[in-house]
């Protein structure tokens, strides 16, 4: 009896459905790739999350195929904050100089452009709806 007792919560668990929100989706095009070479590499913050250096919600690498690319990142709606760049050499990171300033194009949402210092979440904040969200990032 005692061990049916311990399995029980497991196998309610197990049958129970488990309620998700739906997905949509956020279309990003990328535009002002001047090199077609390498792979872009996006990242989806949401609020609270150490934007824009942290561990994205969402991740996706993209290969260069053009001066435009586009992607699609499945999300549920609410509150993002996109962070990309454009890895020209193809070593899998963002190469930056001695003071930490970035060696390849990079973009934000709202096309966000940082003066002094990396920007914050509300900076390049965007609503992705039920609807789902197409947003234009074009790299600096």
């Amino acid at each position: 009896m005692i061990r049916l007792l311990l399995t029980l919560p497991w196998l309610m668990t197990a049958i129970t459905p488990v309620d998700h929100a739906p997905k949509t989706s956020l279309k990003i095009e990328i535009s002002n790739i001047e090199q077609q070479k390498g792979n872009i590499f996006i990242a989806v913050f949401k609020p609270g999350d150490a934007f824009p250096e942290g561990k994205p919600v969402e991740a996706k690498k993209v290969s260069v195929t053009g001066a435009n690319v586009t992607a699609i990142i499945p999300l549920e709606p609410g509150q993002y904050a996109v962070a990309i760049f454009h890895d020209v050499n193809s070593n899998n990171k963002m190469d930056k100089n001695m003071l930490g300033i970035p060696k390849e194009p990079y973009g934000f949402s709202m096309n966000f452009k940082p003066k002094m210092s990396k920007p914050k979440f509300s900076d390049c904040q965007i609503t992705v709806g039920e609807a789902g969200k197409t947003i234009d990032i074009k790299l600096i």
